[in-house]
């Protein structure tokens, strides 16, 4: 019963965002940390899926549930135009059909500060993690071409964690410049 309660707020969210041209929405989990935290709002508005570049941070709808992800890329697949979309603070990448774009966000409230997108330290962070996203997800595909070759032989455990601890400092140096950025 309460998911299907939630499931009409976010449609009549989606439909009141589709007559206005844009809103505000509240973020409930981390994926675009550490540009967009946990409580953050962000405005979108509405473009058409041509308007979507690589790097833009859009709003998108998945399984009767609004995200907030970066797009990776865009390519065509079976004749039709997908978005590669990914959160910022790691997880796992996803192809998304074009259409599903509602909007693209251009200004984040953080702390009763406005912060836009496309104007000052605040662009050059988005860029930043924009590279950050894309060069990480490609040398992942790499790893897990490596890691499979690797799987069963002797001393995969140890490389495991060597990336492991490998990777700690990048996560730690994004959030630095983040943090160091925006408060």
């Amino acid at each position: 019963m309460l998911r299907k309660k939630a499931n009409v707020i976010i449609e009549m969210q989606a439909e009141l965002f589709e007559k206005q041209g844009k809103g505000w929405f509240r973020i409930v989990s981390g994926s675009m940390q550490p540009l967009i935290e946990v409580q953050d709002r962000i405005l979108a508005e509405r473009v058409g899926p041509s308007e979507v570049r690589p790097g833009d941070i859009i709003l998108f709808k998945n399984c009767h549930v609004l995200v907030t992800h970066r797009v990776i890329r865009i390519f065509k697949q079976a004749g039709k135009t997908v978005v590669l979309q990914k959160g910022d603070a790691g997880g796992s990448v996803g192809i998304i059909a074009s259409e599903s774009v509602l909007g693209k966000v251009v200004a984040i409230e953080k702390n009763g500060r406005l912060l836009r997108l496309n104007r000052g330290y605040v662009r050059f962070l988005n860029g930043f993690l924009w590279i950050k996203n894309c060069y990480w997800y490609r040398l992942n595909v790499k790893i897990s071409v490596i890691k499979g070759r690797l799987r069963n032989k002797p001393g995969f455990r140890y490389l495991r964690i060597l990336y492991r601890i490998l990777s700690k400092p990048f996560a730690f140096l994004n959030r630095a410049i983040a943090r160091t950025l925006l408060f």
